[in-house]
């Protein structure tokens, strides 16, 4: 079995356990996500164990039959009752709880009753096979540990509890001559070692599946986060953290082929910010750059979370995607975006119109104008509202309306 190293919190780098060199120990924090485990990886095996247990102590009434005939009757009728009741437990652990202890120490619990019962089958009989019979209880110690996969300690005492049955009963049976006993004990007790280190390499390996799971689920969560980081990189725009260019052509394309599919118009808004070069040659690029920062942050401060998404379109133009299909809504954004820029009060003292401050102008249109056909042809119905709004003084909205859609100015 390989070494098992720390092991770590999927939530975090701190060390939750190290794994002892015998002992592969589940910390209390990590119990309920091991149970999961438990349930999703080992449920059927631990279930499928107890049923084929339950049938094969049932199936030796046939061995009864021909060893200790005079018992066969009570033998039909004890394994009958106990298959029922057996059964009966299975359907309650596996089908009603979710005690993984239970479900593990379930067929060692029923393989302990069914020891004390054919012991008793045993000691009533009278047939002469009953010494060489007595051997076959090997089989109870077998799959007392057959299907144990939490817990070591649980398997150790149910194994003791079941060999303390077993050697009590051949004791019991063999008074007054103890060699049986002597002989009994030196076929059992490796049978019964080697059981028992059959469980605690099962019980050991499967913690260690555990834990492997963990780290597995670990890493693949740390790289879809950075998979996210990096996709998220890729398309936003390192200054203004809005989406970039080649976010809007992919978000502009599918928002079209859903309107296509489903019906769903959308608007676009195209901004540009009034006299940005001679912000730029005379405050100085650092500057333009805080600006750019500045009203891009307004802008998407002035938009409900979830109904659009900015993008920065390039220089000092930037995009809007807005979920909706409603002409006033649609004007009421574009004049909240114009208001909001220009609460900014960034001053600008090199305008050619001799404004003070910073503004933007806005051209705008809903994507179910007639006449749009492409996704293209909304993006240049907006760039003709936009240089209407500047040709007509700058720092106001142009909504494009059905006789503008396909023509220009």
């Amino acid at each position: 079995m390989p070494k098992p190293g720390p092991v770590f919190n999927t939530a975090s780098d701190q060390p939750l356990a190290l794994p002892g060199r015998w002992r592969v120990n589940i910390p209390k924090a990590l119990w309920p996500e091991f149970e999961g485990y438990i349930w999703q990886h080992h449920r059927g095996f631990l279930l499928l164990t107890n049923i084929i247990a339950a049938l094969a102590f049932f199936s030796y009434v046939l061995a009864d039959a021909l060893l200790i005939p005079d018992m066969a009757q009570t033998s039909l009728l004890l394994r009958s009752v106990l298959l029922l009741v057996a059964m009966l437990d299975i359907w309650l652990v596996f089908g009603r709880r979710r005690n993984i202890l239970l479900m593990d120490l379930l067929m060692p619990l029923h393989d302990l009753i069914a020891t004390v019962a054919w012991f008793e089958l045993l000691k009533r009989s009278h047939s002469p096979d009953v010494p060489t019979f007595l051997y076959a209880s090997l089989i109870f110690i077998v799959f007392a540990n057959l299907g144990v996969r939490v817990s070591f300690k649980g398997a150790v005492a149910s194994s003791l509890a079941i060999s303390l049955v077993i050697m009590g009963n051949v004791a019991l049976m063999n008074p007054h001559d103890s060699k049986p006993l002597l002989v009994f004990s030196l076929v059992y007790l490796p049978v019964l070692l080697f059981c028992l280190f059959m469980s605690w390499n099962t019980t050991s390996s499967v913690r260690l599946a555990f834990y492997a799971a963990q780290a597995e689920a670990r890493s693949k969560n740390e790289l879809s986060s950075l998979n996210r980081r990096l996709q998220m990189l890729a398309s936003t725009d390192a200054l203004t953290q809005v989406g970039n260019r080649r976010a809007f052509d992919l978000q502009l394309e599918q928002f079209w082929q859903q309107m296509g599919q489903h019906g769903r118009p959308f608007a676009l808004l195209l901004i540009d910010i009034d006299y940005f070069k001679p912000y730029n040659d005379h405050y100085g690029h650092l500057a333009g750059d805080h600006v750019l920062a500045e009203v891009a942050s307004a802008m998407v401060g002035s938009l409900r979370s979830g109904q659009a998404r900015a993008f920065r379109y390039g220089g000092e133009e930037f995009a809007i995607l807005l979920q909706s299909g409603r002409q006033d809504e649609l004007r009421r954004i574009g004049q909240r975006l114009l208001q909001q820029v220009a609460a900014l009060q960034l001053a600008h003292e090199y305008r050619p119109d001799g404004q003070p401050y910073l503004t933007i102008s806005v051209g705008a249109a809903l994507s179910s104008l007639a006449g749009l056909r492409h996704a293209t042809d909304l993006l240049a119905c907006c760039d003709r509202m936009l240089y209407r709004a500047k040709q007509q003084g700058r720092n106001q909205l142009q909504l494009a309306t059905d006789d503008m859609a396909v023509t220009s100015d």
